[in-house]
């Protein structure tokens, strides 16, 4: 445990202040305190837990103490002849989820299809109304990160770009132009609406950045950013692997080796890079030496500047290389706030989420499952997280799944409850199209659109089809649009009843019927029959039951089938609802029976399934 009295004491005298615990006044001045650390850049890292606070009037000397040990990481200019204890730890920084001040990029995954299960006859498929959040779109457009604020030269002035959903590269126009002209700017695209953009100016000064989007300049344009030239020590060099390359699935390291006359002041860590690389711990190793421990989560070039009080260390910044997966960890990000108790029909509802140190890159995904389409906006702005506010338009229940990279979190979904009075749903006002509804041929992919508009209301697409047989699989894909696409495969021609509902209820000129042309496609050995009846004796007078299942590729039936043997067996063929059919009888008299399974409506001989014909024993009670 450090003696902060000796500690006190070392430091006052080494600093030539005198002790006055019985005066009122001093008369040696303070030392000033650290100088203020730069404005924090967009995708920087910095060790700041704590920091000395600004000058104020000095009131003593163990006052005088408390401060210095308040700072980062404090050395006197007698460094060497210190008292070995550990110094004091400082405070962990407090993570922040800003897209402003760190790589964490606000980006869904990519648009999911709603596929609905197989569907038979008189059993409406339905797929759900999602409000499925590739990234989430912003409210305004905004730009931010010290691109536009303060940098250095030689180092990429890096900012974000959040538009509408629907903006593209070509919407977006940047000129910056410095001292010596105009430089070129990158822009890489994150997703609906966002953008990274950097530049790298070579000479200090201010630098404008004016930023259109369509034609029109965003609010805060032009911008200002100061560049000025870097500051170098020679007190403090940093060496190690973890200046030179590092894994995602290890802890990277350097040492800063300090000299006698390092003077007194502080030292920081800036990392910028594709994920924060927390957290960032440095310990006093002895000798005027500092180990460094970083743990990136994310593979990239990251950018680690070392500073001496001002001044960058001899080669920083240093341009260092991480290999292996992206690491995250779902788990130690937490969503908070009066919007998970639900709320009222109507009502903006608001929650935050927070990845804590350790959580990993990212990135985030949010997506709302429920009666009908909430709007749903994030603000990435908030110093409790990614603020998410949303609202729902119809009653009930809605499920907020909530992904960090490609996990789920450990509660999601979470259960929002809704209440109040809901739309009221007009079926009517969908509207089917495409040659699908009309016409078809066999073994082709046929498809249909169905268009709901807003005011529809709540609901669900419903789609069933009946015929000769049924098609499967029944696909319905949400394009997020306000359409939805219908595809079937008929595997037999004839007439098809088509229903579409919304809400339960039939759509405009909902049932169709479609004509479906050519021939029939079968394969009676992908039809596979099981059941103890085929492999052990029954009893006379009980019932034996056998499931036949056409495997994926069978075709088109009829299931047909025959029994022979000693006497009338009863034989039943039924469909169930999972595109099997079952077959049942019960023999009277015992001995041997045949019985004969056909797919389609061929000869016979050709048509047996697979292992047909069965042999059945019967014996008696």
């Amino acid at each position: 445990m450090v003696d902060i009295n000796f500690q006190a004491d070392k430091l006052l005298e080494e600093l030539g202040i005198t002790d006055t615990t019985t005066s009122s006044t001093v008369s040696v001045p303070p030392p000033p305190p650290p100088p203020p650390p730069p404005p924090p850049a967009p995708v920087a890292i910095r060790y700041s837990g704590g920091g000395p606070p600004p000058p104020k009037p000095f009131k003593d000397a163990q006052s005088e103490i408390n401060d210095v040990f308040d700072s980062v990481i404090s050395f006197a200019s007698k460094a060497s002849n210190r008292k070995k204890t550990p110094p004091p730890v400082a405070p962990k920084p407090k993570r922040k989820v800003h897209v402003s001040s760190y790589t964490v990029n606000i980006r869904g995954n990519k648009s999911e299809n709603i596929v609905a299960p197989p569907t038979v006859p008189k059993q409406p498929t339905k797929g759900n109304t999602e409000n499925d959040a590739v990234p989430i779109p912003m409210a305004v457009i905004t730009a931010f990160g010290p691109g536009l604020e303060s940098l250095e030269v030689n180092t990429p002035g890096t900012f974000q770009l959040t538009c509408p959903p629907d903006t593209q590269e070509k919407d977006i126009d940047i000129k910056v132009i410095g001292p010596t002209g105009s430089k070129p700017v990158d822009i890489e695209s994150l997703g609906l609406g966002q953008f990274s953009c950097h530049y790298t100016p070579s000479v200090a000064g201010d630098h404008k950045v004016e930023i259109k989007v369509k034609g029109k300049e965003i609010d805060g344009s032009p911008f200002v950013a100061n560049v000025k030239y870097a500051s170098y020590t020679d007190k403090a060099t940093a060496i190690g692997s973890g200046l030179e390359f590092g894994t995602t699935d290890a802890p990277c390291r350097f040492t800063v080796q300090l000299k006698e006359n390092a003077g007194f002041t502080r030292m920081r860590v800036h990392i910028l890079g594709p994920s924060r690389a927390e957290p960032i711990e440095m310990t006093d190793s002895g000798n005027n030496a500092i180990d460094v421990t970083y743990h990136p989560s994310a593979p990239g070039d990251y950018t680690i500047r070392v500073l001496w009080g001002e001044a960058h260390v001899n080669g920083s910044p240093f341009n260092v290389p991480i290999t292996g997966p992206t690491v995250n960890d779902p788990s130690k990000v937490k969503v908070k706030g009066d919007g998970l108790k639900g709320g009222n029909v109507g009502e903006t509802l608001k929650l935050f989420v927070e990845g804590e140190v350790g959580a990993g890159p990212g990135p985030l995904a949010v997506r709302m499952i429920g009666p009908s389409k909430p709007t749903l906006i994030a603000d990435d702005s908030s110093d409790e997280g990614v603020e998410v506010s949303f609202t729902c338009r119809d009653p009930g229940e809605y499920q907020l799944i909530v992904k960090w990279g490609e996990e789920e979190l450990p509660n999601s979904p979470f259960i929002i409850p809704i209440e109040g009075e809901g739309r009221e749903v007009k079926p009517e006002l969908c509207i089917a199209s495409g040659e699908g509804i009309s016409q078809g041929a066999v073994g082709d992919i046929v498809k249909f659109m169905v268009t709901v508009p807003d005011e529809a209301g709540p609901g669900s697409l419903g789609v069933s089809i009946v015929g000769p047989h049924p098609p499967k699989p029944i696909n319905i894909l949400n394009n997020l649009d306000g359409t939805m696409e219908v595809t079937y495969v008929p595997l037999a021609p004839g007439e098809y009843k088509i229903d579409v509902t919304w809400g339960d209820k039939g759509i405009k000129n909902s049932p169709f019927t479609a004509n479906i042309t050519g021939e029939a496609t079968r394969n009676p050995k992908l039809v596979t029959a099981s059941g103890d009846v085929l492999n052990f004796p029954m009893l006379c007078g009980q019932l034996g039951t056998i499931s036949i299942v056409p495997q994926e590729g069978a075709g088109a039936g009829p299931l047909r089938a025959k029994m022979e043997g000693p006497s009338k067996a009863d034989l039943h063929l039924q469909a169930t609802q999972q595109s099997t059919f079952e077959a049942s009888f019960c023999p009277k008299d015992p001995g041997q029976y045949k019985l004969y399974f056909m797919w389609g409506d061929g000869d016979d001989d050709i048509s047996q399934i697979s292992g047909s014909p069965f042999t059945i024993t019967v014996e008696k009670k």
